[in-house]
């Protein structure tokens, strides 16, 4: 009983997922929301309301894959059967794309009836309902990002053994390592805008106002999280944890920091922000999928299977791809929607570095309680199979005393012992 639990809980592996996701079996279905996204954002100046339309078909039809995954039909429909074929590989690449049939029709049909329904191109909220996604999937990048870390370095929390908290070496080593992130990224992101090669102190008299914004950021962080970061620091897997997290918390924010100052300062080329903005996309996606397909229900069973993972992180692409689509077309350019989306993550992240470490403390405090709960059963478990057996053990002596029949004959015996002796 206890092997079946186990394989039933167990959990899936960040990396297995993402193997999983790109899988040769499924990667048409990557390919063509690539493509599709592409065509669909070129048409969104002239056709808003098709293309808003379309990118909420297409989520709404992967979503329904996703629901449907564990069927042997929909995999035979949407998954390629194991290679044996011996045609060459630009012929199988094309057939490759009748996998993606099902969604594409059904998201069509889908479009017919929101066309027909919902009033066709004169409809006024569809689109800007759209765009304000965009807020959900900002938020959510800190969100995601989030879970995917702390179930990641979640596995120290159970140690509570005392731990002494040097607060100045702690902030002194993430101020180090941050900040060493930080340099070194905007010392790429210089070459990079001017093709040429810098040297260190050219590098850093060019991105001092940007290392300037990261040392304000991080001692913001610092001030909102000092009381937490004391608290975790008396243990030593809390500490570790805090540790941690705060180190890949920062490293997040800073990363999005110089995403804001490349875009207002450095003037990058479209398509490196569409590549930067599609890996972070992905990311987003990875993490939430994986969050989901870790978490589980009472009867051992995922929320959300693996064969569900990759529909369900192409549903989630298409409505991150058209809230996108959508505030192009409001602002026009892609430089302030994207501004304006890593401020939300930056603010999203600081907000959630508090509740972390507090939730981190309650976990621990459960583990600690659960493991000397499980040990003091497990102790008193032994101390009443060993009091039993010692009462099986004693039980044959008492047997062996003489019952009161006998003492009565006994006593019989003496008084007519005594009565001979008078007489």
């Amino acid at each position: 009983m206890s092997e079946e639990i186990e394989t039933q809980f167990e959990q899936i592996g960040i990396l297995q997922l993402i193997r999983n996701m790109l899988s040769p079996r499924t990667l048409p279905h990557i390919i063509m929301i690539a493509l599709i996204s592409t065509i669909l954002l070129f048409l969104v100046n002239t056709q808003e309301v098709f293309v808003a339309m379309a990118f909420i078909s297409l989520s709404i039809s992967y979503t329904l894959i996703a629901a449907l995954s564990n069927k042997e039909m929909i995999q035979s429909l949407t998954k390629l059967p194991v290679d044996k074929s011996e045609s060459s590989w630009f012929v199988r690449l094309l057939f490759s794309f009748r996998i993606t049939i099902v969604p594409i029709l059904l998201a069509a049909t889908l479009v017919g009836l929101m066309w027909s329904i919902l009033g066709g191109q004169s409809n006024p909220w569809i689109s800007p309902m759209l765009a304000s996604l965009f807020i959900v999937w900002s938020i959510a990048q800190a969100a995601s990002f989030r879970t995917g870390m702390v179930e990641w370095l979640a596995n120290g929390l159970g140690d509570a053994k005392l731990h002494t908290y040097r607060e100045k070496a702690s902030t002194a080593s993430q101020f180090v390592i941050v900040q060493a992130f930080a340099f070194i990224i905007i010392w790429i992101g210089q070459m990079a805008t001017d093709a040429e090669q810098k040297n260190f102190q050219d590098a850093l008299f060019g991105g001092i106002a940007f290392l300037a914004i990261t040392v304000i950021l991080q001692a913001i962080t610092m001030w909102l999280t000092r009381d937490e970061r004391e608290a975790a620091g008396n243990e030593k897997g809390l500490a570790g944890f805090s540790f941690k997290w705060m180190i890949v918390a920062q490293l997040f924010i800073t990363w999005h920091a110089f995403s804001i100052y490349r875009r207002a300062q450095m003037n990058p080329s479209e398509v490196s922000t569409l590549i930067e903005e599609g890996l972070l996309m992905a990311f987003t996606v990875i993490f939430a999928v994986w969050s989901l397909t870790t978490y589980t229900v009472r009867d051992g069973k995922r929320l959300i299977s693996e064969d569900a993972s990759l529909p369900l992180g192409i549903s989630f692409g298409y409505a991150y791809a058209g809230s996108v689509a959508m505030l192009t077309g409001t602002f026009d350019s892609l430089k302030e929607v994207m501004i304006f989306g890593h401020v939300l993550s930056i603010c999203a992240m600081m907000l959630l570095l508090r509740p972390t470490l507090r939730a981190s403390r309650i976990t621990s405090g459960i583990f600690e309680t659960a493991s000397n709960i499980t040990i003091e059963s497990n102790l008193d478990s032994e101390e009443d199979d060993d009091s039993e057996e010692e009462n099986q053990d004693e039980e044959p002596e008492e047997t062996i005393e003489p019952d009161d029949n006998e003492e009565v004959i006994e006593s019989k015996e003496t008084v007519s012992d005594e009565i001979e002796l008078v007489d």
